[in-house]
């Protein structure tokens, strides 16, 4: 029911995630280059911690600023007998937050939630303390606001505005140390994320920024300071 493109393992490629309905587990596809896909559920641990679960929204973000993106999906399941018909699953689920560890994805505990009928899932700096929050619709419910407490590890967001190429940059390719991020509002089921591109730093105090505009014109910006929403304009 959900879909995101995103570069999970840094090498430079979007990858594709789906969530699927429970006991079909989430499908990862990772791109090998040359528009060819492999299945990468198993291989990363994304099947074994979806597969009793249903999943909606979906998204890729440094949620600990460590330069990897994590993955978060909100849940449940579209039949609210389920558990009569199946008491392993449940119409309300506790949402998704998995930890990217160099490629690995490891389930961690989220604070403040329990289990909902969780459905769009939007992500951005809603407080600019520079860790990504989310925002999840609930069928039924108030939308739930997931502030995000952060840590010590430094951060990069870029707002494009193009010139040449469309007013937002939709389409250009930002690379931060070895970082890749293509810019999109573009979000997941029902829902539209901010449009800055956030990169997390990890202990990096400084940054080299390079942007492959939609025009074909390609920047380059050295040593940009940490912790800052950085403004680039296409040349």
């Amino acid at each position: 029911m959900g879909v995101d493109f995103s570069d999970y393992d840094n090498d430079g490629r979007p990858d594709i995630v789906v969530t699927n309905l429970a006991t079909e587990v989430y499908a990862l596809y990772h791109n090998d280059g040359n528009g060819l896909f492999s299945y990468a559920s198993l291989p990363t641990g994304l099947g074994a911690i979806s597969s009793r679960s249903s999943g909606w929204g979906v998204g890729w973000e440094d949620f600990d600023n460590d330069g990897w993106k994590d993955l978060f999906v909100a849940q449940s399941h579209v039949l609210d007998t389920i558990e009569r018909m199946d008491p392993g699953l449940r119409y309300k689920e506790v949402p998704l937050l998995a930890r990217n560890v160099g490629g690995k994805l490891e389930r961690v505990t989220l604070a403040g939630i329990g289990a909902v009928v969780g459905r769009g899932a939007a992500f951005g700096d809603l407080d600019r303390d520079g860790f990504v929050d989310i925002v999840m619709t609930v069928l039924g419910d108030r939308p739930a606001v997931l502030r995000n407490r952060g840590n010590s590890n430094h951060w990069l967001a870029i707002s494009l505005t193009g010139t040449r190429s469309n007013r937002d940059g939709f389409g250009a390719k930002v690379k931060v140390n070895g970082q890749y991020a293509y810019a999109s509002s573009a979000g997941s089921y029902l829902s539209a994320n901010d449009k800055r591109l956030h990169f997390g730093l990890g202990s990096a105090r400084e940054a080299r920024v390079e942007v492959r505009w939609p025009s074909g014109k390609q920047q380059v910006l050295e040593h940009v300071r940490a912790d800052q929403v950085l403004n680039v304009k296409e040349p």
